[in-house]
C-alpha cells in the first residue's frame, strides 16, 4: 500500500475523525486548527501540528480544507497565502459559498494546483467511523489519484460533475434537512399546543411514512434536552444563507422553505449557535425531557 501525506486545514469535529482514519490506514498526516491546543492529543509517529496553514499544507500530497465560514476559509486559504506552497491537489470538504468556491477554483488554477469542492455530509459520528458522504465537483477519472481519501473517510462519494456542482447539491441537501427538522418542530408545537403530548405523536411518526433519518438521529436528543453538537446551528444557518443566495440566482422560487432563514436567526439570538441545530426545539416546539 502507497503511504500518502495528507494536510488537515481546520481540524475540528468533523477533521479530527478524518484524521483518525488516516491514521488508522497508515498514511502521515500534517494538521492545523486555530487552536493548536486542541488537537495536540492527535500528536504521533505519523502526525504532527502546526501553527500556520502554510505550515501544515507544505510537503503534501494532498490539502484537504475543513473549514466553516467564507471569512474563515479567505483566511486560512487565501490571505494566508496557502497557495504559494504549491499543494498539488485541494478538497474543500467544508460547505463553502459558491462565489468563493469559483474564485477558489480560479486562485488554484493561476497557482497550477488542482482544486475540487468535495462538501461532505454526516455527523462527528460518520467522520469518526468513516462514513462520510462526498458530493465531489468532478468526474471520477478526474480523482482517481484522491479516491484513497474518499474511500478511507467515506461511505461513498456522489460524483457531481463539474467544480461548484459539488456545492450545488450539498447546499440543497442541507436546506432540505434544515426543513425536514423545522416541519417536524412545528408539528409538535401543533400537537403539544392542543392539548396531545409530543410523545405520542413521535411514536406514530417513526412508524409511519414520515419517518426519516433526521428523525431517527435528531429525536433521542431533542426528547432528552441533548443539544451536543453533531452539526451546530450556526453552521446550518450558514448553509440555509448560501442556499437563499443560489435560490435567487438561479431564479428558483422556495415557497415552504422562504422562513427558514428568521427561524435560524431566532437560534442564535435565543443562544443556541453553538449547539446542534436540533436546538431549534427551543425556539420552535419547546419539548421539554421528563423529570
Amino acid at each position: 500500500m502507497n503511504q500518502y501525506t495528507i494536510s488537515i486545514i481546520g481540524t475540528g469535529i468533523m477533521g479530527r475523525g478524518i484524521a483518525s482514519n488516516l491514521l488508522n490506514a497508515g498514511h502521515k498526516v500534517r494538521l492545523y486548527a486555530r487552536n493548536a491546543e486542541k488537537i495536540r492529543d492527535l500528536e504521533g509517529e505519523n502526525s504532527k501540528v502546526f501553527k500556520r496553514p502554510t505550515e501544515a499544507a507544505a510537503e503534501s500530497d494532498l490539502v484537504v480544507l475543513c473549514l466553516t465560514e467564507d471569512e474563515v476559509v479567505e483566511k486560512e486559504v487565501l490571505r494566508s497565502r496557502l497557495l504559494e506552497t504549491n499543494p498539488k491537489v485541494i478538497l474543500d470538504c467544508g460547505t463553502t459559498s459558491l462565489p468563493l468556491t469559483f474564485r477558489l477554483a480560479k486562485e488554484c488554477a493561476l497557482n497550477n494546483v488542482r482544486f475540487y469542492d468535495s462538501p461532505m455530509t454526516g455527523s462527528k459520528n460518520a467522520a469518526r467511523d468513516g462514513q462520510i458522504l462526498f458530493m465531489i465537483g468532478a468526474q471520477k477519472e478526474e480523482v482517481v489519484d484522491v479516491q484513497f481519501f474518499l474511500d478511507i473517510c467515506g461511505k461513498n462519494t456522489v460524483y457531481c460533475g463539474k467544480v461548484g456542482d459539488g456545492q450545488k447539491a450539498k447546499l440543497a441537501l442541507n436546506l432540505i434537512q434544515a426543513g425536514i427538522f423545522e416541519i417536524y418542530m412545528e408539528g409538535f408545537a401543533l400537537v403539544q399546543n392542543s392539548g396531545v403530548d409530543a410523545e405520542i405523536l413521535k411514536e406514530i411518526l417513526l412508524q409511519s411514512a414520515a419517518k426519516s433519518g433526521i428523525a431517527e438521529f435528531k429525536f433521542p436528543f431533542v426528547f432528552g434536552g441533548n443539544y451536543e453538537t453533531h452539526f451546530s446551528l450556526k453552521n446550518m444557518r450558514k448553509d440555509v444563507y448560501h442556499a437563499m443566495q443560489l435560490a435567487e440566482e438561479s431564479k428558483t422560487k422556495l415557497s415552504l422553505c422562504q422562513n427558514l432563514p428568521e427561524i435560524f436567526d431566532k437560534g442564535i439570538q435565543a443562544g443556541f449557535g453553538e449547539d446542534d441545530f436540533c436546538s431549534l426545539n427551543e425556539v420552535t416546539a419547546k419539548i421539554r425531557p421528563p423529570r
